[in-house]
């Protein structure tokens, strides 16, 4: 005596008791999910910055991973962004510029001290008229 086949749920051979998920059930579930996961992780990431020490300055990594990094806080957007973008434009260019005017006039520096040095120092050539 073989039984007839069992299904998973009676309730899905019942007619009008079961319905297929659909495609916007889905995005919803999904969204619902990732808001979750969301919340979560900046709650864990709350404490991590609360443990690092005061006044410690990161060594690791690039100049232009730190310059590029996404910026978090709320930010103004149409004329007042352009004005704020202009001046920290303007502010980074500057620094910029005094920075390697300061290089420049360091290795200017060094080549007059090396001239300086060159020109004392005495030329062993003229020794050999005998």
């Amino acid at each position: 005596m073989a039984e007839p086949e069992r299904t998973t749920s009676f309730a899905k051979s019942v007619e009008g008791l079961h319905k297929e998920e659909s495609a916007l059930d889905r995005a919803r579930s999904l969204r619902d999910q990732f808001t979750h996961a969301q919340e979560q992780n900046n709650e864990k990431q709350k404490p991590r910055e609360a443990e690092k020490p005061q006044g410690e300055t990161e060594k690791s990594g690039s100049a232009m991973v730190k310059e590029d990094a996404p910026v978090l806080r709320p930010t103004p957007n149409g004329p007042m962004r352009q004005m704020a973008d202009r001046q920290a434009s303007v502010a980074k260019l500057s620094k910029e510029r005094g920075d390697e005017a300061r290089k420049l006039q360091e290795a200017q520096q060094m080549r007059d001290a090396f001239k300086e040095r060159q020109q004392k120092s005495p030329d062993h050539g003229h020794d050999r008229e005998h």
